[in-house]
């Protein structure tokens, strides 16, 4: 198992001032043997679209007789099956696009994993994947890798390169990719000992061609930025709604419950984007009704097939759509059991879902865990409804259409439709909600705590270029011809200039508690002022930590980046072969960055990018009691704590904002309401507003 290895580190200071953790985070110097390891595993991905060039690894994937191995393997079934699914060549070839939503595909990817899972030793895991590596097709052995590499014990310290650079078409627009290939090809057969580098600007889905009357395109930095799409990815690759308790023994603690949350908190942040821009807040989505808007995601798939675009003013699907139909039964019987207060399990017994983790249950339900306590009635919602959304072009494939951006987690938070969609999946979460108590001053309140002052620096954001390296995208002919050139795509990312945080606590008591940190619009689209009852639906986290305050005043100076929220841009797949290289070559120390990890949302876009010069917002902090470790996984908050652990925050995530809110009975000493003003600076110095 793979979890979350960074861990806050509470400074006490001898006064009563005391300074939350700023970094920089502790570091470790990798030995060899781990980075030999990374380096062979980051080596199989790279131009996974071509024959592997690695001779050595070659040469070992050649060499390797899995029905010669089977002891190496702790399941023998696994790699049997494995076996006579190759050997009948009922495999997918390579240069198709695979989707885990597709059942039959499905199979093959989880049938690929326990190939890697199950092996012994990471010896038996390696060279098990340099067989694989030509012999599978690349896209399932992709994702067939990194769960691998997330769920293996000896594989925690490994650490692969961005999923958008080992699988950029799914990240970068088409015309990019095409002027990086048309760029290999100028500089093929040139030969130099320097790396040639060539950059090239990537915008968002603009061409010179378009005209820009649909607003949805004012939202693509967010919407298709890399690390946001990252995180939605590997969040899904961290927590596979496949993977059983039965099958693997591993739990994961709140899955239901995180499910929520994320869908959630995602919903929230685009919505609080759109208010920035001006923009209405997204109307979820409706069958009976065209959908106002297209989308053209301006993508090429790798084996050279265009990502479909969806028109404007379009029907989802018709009525007698057997995907439609099937969608709506399982969001019917779901509302049934929120009308009911029960579920049905699979042997007609009845469990209540507003009881003790009643929600966790329910989470299950809408997420389509195969663990829900009955996944052939309830089904899985959210997938199918994603997959329904990805074929609406070509429903019966009568032109052998592509699925649509929804139908991968890679690129599903690109289309303006899937939010239209996660607010259907929201709004049953929300009845949910409504059939609860609302929170009582004495569950909000924490008697003789208070908060008395909360200060920030001036919140700035700003655009600034982020490189991605393309090697992925195009062919090379050697190891050392791809070395002679580098291309990347030059992107404009939102950003933001990190900020402190200064709380001013007073206690009657010392006590561990939990800080909450939120923001909200103070305005709808209208301009009218937002109470809190409709503001707590586009609350975004942006940060949660235990702290120890002392008798009296505790001061608490926090800063931005050391958010369990947020993590962090990752290293270019190019730095991380350099710097391996440099490292087995004694020639400089490579570190294991505790808080370098692959799931949480991405810090650039912690604050949202406001249209005019400033904008008025609202920061809410409240303190609550805490009982668990005073160490906490870096991006818990955003990701959880992956398995076999126990969640350390035991109240509701998303409080106290998840449920619905009585204004004149909410406010309590220890919460506090700031305004705020967000800045956007175009450009120049971000110390000039």
């Amino acid at each position: 198992m793979k979890t979350a290895a960074a861990f806050l580190a509470l400074l006490a200071l001898a006064a009563s001032a005391h300074v939350a953790p700023q970094g920089p985070y502790k570091k470790v110097v990798a030995d060899k043997k781990i980075i030999t390891q990374q380096k062979g595993l980051v080596q199989l991905l790279v131009r996974v679209h071509q024959p592997n060039m690695y001779l050595e690894q070659k040469s070992i994937g050649d060499q390797w007789n899995l029905e010669a191995q089977l002891d190496s393997y702790s399941d023998v079934k696994v790699v049997k099956k494995y076996i006579d699914m190759w050997k009948k060549n009922t495999l997918m070839p390579r240069g198709e696009i695979f989707s885990v939503l597709r059942e039959y595909q499905m199979e093959e990817v989880v049938a690929l994993f326990d190939l890697f899972y199950f092996a012994k030793d990471f010896d038996t895991f390696y060279k098990t994947a340099c067989w694989a590596r030509d012999r599978t097709n690349e896209n399932v052995f992709v994702y067939a890798l990194h769960m691998a590499v997330f769920h293996r014990d000896d594989c925690k310290q490994i650490v692969l390169p961005p999923i958008f650079e080992i699988m950029p078409h799914f990240f970068i627009d088409a015309r990019t990719i095409q002027q990086a290939i048309e760029a290999r090809m100028q500089y093929a057969g040139v030969t130099t000992q320097e790396t040639r580098t060539v950059i090239i600007p990537s915008n968002y889905s603009r061409t010179p061609y378009m005209k820009t009357a649909n607003p949805e395109y004012m939202m693509a930095p967010f919407t298709e930025d890399v690390g946001l799409n990252s995180y939605y990815a590997y969040f899904h690759l961290f927590y596979p709604f496949w993977m059983t308790v039965e099958r693997y023994g591993h739990t994961v603690d709140r899955y239901g419950e995180l499910f929520y949350y994320v869908q959630q908190q995602i919903l929230a942040r685009y919505n609080l984007q759109r208010l920035a821009l001006g923009l209405p807040e997204v109307e979820y989505l409706k069958f009976d009704k065209p959908v106002k808007y297209g989308y053209s995601p301006m993508l090429r798939y790798p084996n050279g097939m265009e990502v479909p675009t969806r028109p404007d003013y379009y029907y989802v699907t018709d009525n007698y759509n057997f995907d439609k139909v099937n969608v709506l039964d399982i969001e019917r019987r779901i509302r049934d059991a929120i009308d009911l207060g029960y579920v049905i399990t699979k042997d007609g017994s009845k469990i209540s879902i507003y009881e003790q983790q009643g929600f966790e249950i329910f989470g299950k339900l809408i997420s389509g865990s195969y663990n829900s306590v009955n996944y052939k009635y309830y089904g899985a919602l959210y997938n199918k409804l994603r997959s329904l959304l990805a074929t609406t072009v070509d429903p019966d494939y009568t032109h052998g259409t592509l699925p649509g951006v929804t139908e991968y987690f890679f690129t599903t938070l690109r289309d303006p439709i899937y939010y239209q969609a996660c607010a259907r999946i929201d709004y049953l979460f929300r009845l949910y909600k409504t059939q609860l108590e609302r929170y009582t001053v004495e569950q909000l309140s924490f008697p003789g705590v208070r908060v008395e002052t909360v200060e920030t620096d001036k919140l700035v954001t700003y655009f600034d270029d982020f490189d991605v390296d393309l090697m992925n995208a195009y062919d090379v002919s050697s190891v050392e011809d791809g070395q002679r050139l580098k291309i990347v795509a030059r992107k404009q990312r939102l950003n933001y200039k990190p900020f402190t945080y200064k709380f001013t606590i007073n206690s009657d008591k010392t006590a561990n508690v939990m800080v909450r940190v939120f923001l909200g619009p103070k305005y709808d689209a209208a301009g009218n002022e937002m109470n809190i009852e409709e503001m707590r639906r586009y609350m975004v986290e942006l940060d949660r930590f235990p702290y120890k305050v002392t008798t009296g005043q505790t001061v608490i100076t926090r800063n931005s980046y050391d958010s369990t929220f947020t993590m962090k841009d990752r290293s270019t797949t190019w730095d991380m072969l350099r710097k391996m290289d440099n490292a087995l070559n004694n020639h400089e120390d490579m570190y294991i960055d505790e808080i370098a990890q692959y799931c949480g949302f991405p810090q650039r876009l912690l604050l949202p990018k406001v249209y005019k010069t400033s904008m008025p917002f609202v920061l809410f902090v409240m303190v609550t009691p805490y009982e668990g470790p005073m160490e906490v996984p870096q991006t818990f908050a955003s990701c959880g704590v992956g398995f076999d652990v126990k969640y350390p925050d035991t109240y509701p995530m998303g409080f106290p904002f998840d449920r619905p809110i009585k204004e004149w009975d909410f406010y309590t000493p220890n919460m506090y309401f700031k305004d705020v003003l967000i800045f956007h600076k175009k450009n120049g110095d971000l110390n000039t507003l």
